[in-house]
């Protein structure tokens, strides 16, 4: 018996890492994330240091002072990519990820035993999901991990020589990546938690002599202080170490990452949101449960349950990081009361093996959820990824390039040192100002565009079309059918126009895409794309002025996959925009069963709202917004559709009653 246990233990925990690898192994799309510049910083970082405090790559702001707190990161990442490419990238990515699991998982393991921490291990596995891409933060999971584990030890042991290997960890941390201010802050709640336990112990007496408590924090005083001073070895010095606390001062540019859960839940369907408020409830009910069963005091546990619960509460980013914190401290918290029970129950060999053979099968059906489930299961680059690239270099094609803040980095590694950017996806390296007052406006303004055209005469447009921000899609469907630039080139991400009054006729000519060539190439990418990419070119059919085309993209779609709520909605959408009784039935008809389905956001509600307005059904769309509002009491769209109803009602002009 306990040799089968052993076995099945065995599988477990091998079948937890074979989880975490697949989550981690997906293909990378440089089109929207930070690793084209991490890449390019770590190739010229020994030939140009300026890289290190200046905004580098950009020729909008190329004074901007910038702290680049990521460097070593770039190296690291660089020099992986220099030996085995893409793939290799991607593999060193879910290694990484994996032995964060297991660090994790081993610490829990040792409170706790394997039973409470494989009960927990399952769903943080699948919230490490919400941050798969390789980024310098999987460095500071992996030392956070690290430095709890060190602090637990020498607590224990009380072998202080330990604590002189936060010196060189914080060195390293404070290079590769922001968040070791967070490994400052678990020093500083152990400290706190020391201190504390001596107040409490002596009944809250204000009179604590010193004697009494300096040798117990002096270890940890020497060491917060040491590990402060140690970050201050960084290209920036103290502006590097002062960097975390003050870097939101001047971030002219919101991104979704650093917004709340509560927020994004109104924009997006995300099962992870679910997911997170799942442990997090997991999380307090077991400091309940401890509290119970317990007497004694876990003050720093309970510090960095607070502290990182906030985190994720605050910033979707943080979502899985908290999932590791969280494995490490729920099975430990119910572990007393599971020796109650223990006492009280008798639980055979039999039955263990069941429970664990029942988790073997748990996991092999996650692990067939998740691959086909996967987007884009597998190593290195998405297939034709660099397409764009390899199109603007064949054909000579040279800036000023416009470009959008999501595909900064990927033409950061594409093209530098031939071409610099607009602008990339670091909102700390440039002003406020120049979010607010240019980027955003010339893409939502056409005057404002022919102002910034004009300043800087641009070429090219290398533009990501798959950026969701309205100023985007507005742009897009402006310059798309803007007849002084010329659509030459699209793939599954990206499009490329060049403007026709600076460009050589012959080029144009050559290059230039009509309508027959435009929809022959999309249909041909629809056919070969995942169910995400259809409706990437589905839209942008629609923001070229192809309707009937964006149909028939959504249409085969839906025919591939019938309950796919994105393909509902983006037909309803289409259907809603045309204005025709048909069509708008057809969309309330759509919109009602991605509703059906569970699609439910305030969104959609005020799209059926508007499309019922159209179609003289005013009971219905008056009810459409006010369920907007139940999900989303501060939807901006509703309340201005509600307060219009308000005040046709008081004029009496109400078309109902």
């Amino acid at each position: 018996m306990e040799n089968t246990k052993k076995i099945l233990k065995f599988l477990i925990l091998i079948g937890f890492v074979f989880l975490v690898l697949i989550i981690f192994s997906q293909k990378i799309d440089l089109t929207n994330i930070d690793l084209g510049r991490h890449l390019e910083n770590g190739k010229i970082v020994w030939q140009n240091p300026q890289v290190l405090w200046q905004n580098f790559y950009s020729y909008t702001e190329p004074g901007t002072a910038f702290i680049n707190h990521h460097w070593l990161s770039g190296v690291i990442f660089y020099s992986i990519y220099s030996l085995g490419g893409f793939k290799l990238l991607s593999i060193f990515n879910a290694l990484l990820a994996a032995l964060i699991f297991l660090l994790a998982f081993n610490f829990s393991r040792k409170k706790a035993g394997f039973y409470l921490s494989s009960l927990v291990a399952l769903p943080v596995i699948f919230l490490l999901s919400e941050r798969t891409e390789i980024r310098p933060e999987i460095f500071s999971y992996l030392l956070i991990a690290l430095t709890w584990i060190l602090i637990d030890q020498t607590g224990r042991d009380k072998k202080w020589h330990r604590l002189f290997w936060f010196i060189p960890l914080l060195i390293l941390w404070v290079n590769l990546h922001i968040y070791f201010v967070l490994g400052l802050g678990l020093i500083g709640f152990k400290l706190a938690a020391e201190f504390f336990t001596i107040f409490i112990k002596s009944a809250g007496s204000f009179k604590l002599r010193f004697k009494e408590t300096w040798p117990v924090i002096k270890p940890w005083v020497l060491t917060l202080a040491a590990s402060f001073l140690a970050c201050l070895i960084n290209p920036n010095t103290w502006r590097g170490l002062l960097y975390p606390f003050n870097i939101f001062q001047n971030y002219g540019y919101e991104i979704a990452e650093n917004k709340s859960i509560f927020y994004l839940g109104h924009l997006m369907i995300n099962s992870n949101f679910l997911l997170f408020k799942i442990i997090l409830v997991g999380l307090v009910a077991s400091w309940v449960i401890y509290s119970l069963f317990s007497k004694k005091i876990k003050l720093f546990e309970l510090f960095i349950s607070l502290f990182f619960s906030v985190l994720a509460l605050t910033a979707s980013r943080n979502l899985a990081i908290f999932g590791v914190i969280a494995l490490m401290i729920i099975p430990a918290n119910l572990f007393n009361a599971l020796k109650y029970f223990k006492q009280t129950l008798t639980i055979s060999d039999k039955i263990k093996i069941y429970c664990l053979s029942f988790f073997i099968v748990l996991i092999v059906a996650s692990g067939i959820y998740l691959i086909i489930s996967s987007k884009q299961i597998g190593l290195g680059l998405v297939e034709g990824n660099d397409g764009s690239a390899k199109f603007f270099k064949a054909n000579n094609l040279s800036g000023p390039i416009f470009n959008n803040y999501d595909l900064g980095s990927a033409l950061i590694f594409w093209l530098y040192p031939q071409e610099k950017v607009f602008v990339d996806n670091r909102p700390e390296a440039y002003s406020v100002r120049f979010f607010k007052n240019v980027y955003v406006p010339m893409q939502n303004e056409a005057k404002k565009w022919e102002e910034i055209n004009r300043q800087y005469k641009f070429k090219t447009i290398y533009f990501s079309y798959n950026d969701s921000t309205p100023w985007a899609q507005q742009f897009l469907g402006r310059i798309l059918k803007d007849s002084d630039w010329a659509l030459v080139y699209f793939d599954k991400s990206t499009v490329i126009l060049l403007n026709k009054k600076l460009t050589a006729g012959d080029l144009l000519e050559k290059l230039s895409l009509n309508e027959k060539s435009f929809r022959d190439k999309l249909r041909v990418l629809a056919g070969n794309s995942n169910l995400k990419d259809r409706l990437s070119l589905g839209a942008l059919a629609e923001k070229a002025g192809q309707p009937l085309l964006a149909e028939e993209i959504y249409q085969e779609t839906l025919i591939k996959s019938p309950e796919y709520n994105p393909a509902i909605i983006a037909l309803g959408s289409l259907y809603a925009s045309s204005g025709q009784i048909t069509d708008l039935n057809k969309a309330t008809s759509y919109f009602e069963k991605a509703l059906n389905n569970g699609y439910k956001l305030p969104e959609i509600y005020n799209q059926i709202g508007l499309a019922n307005w159209n179609l003289g059904e005013y009971k219905k769309a008056e009810s459409s917004w006010h369920s907007a509002l139940k999900l989303d009491h501060k939807n901006t769209s509703a309340l201005y559709y509600l307060n219009q109803i308000e005040e046709l009602r008081r004029a009496g002009r109400l078309p109902f009653n």
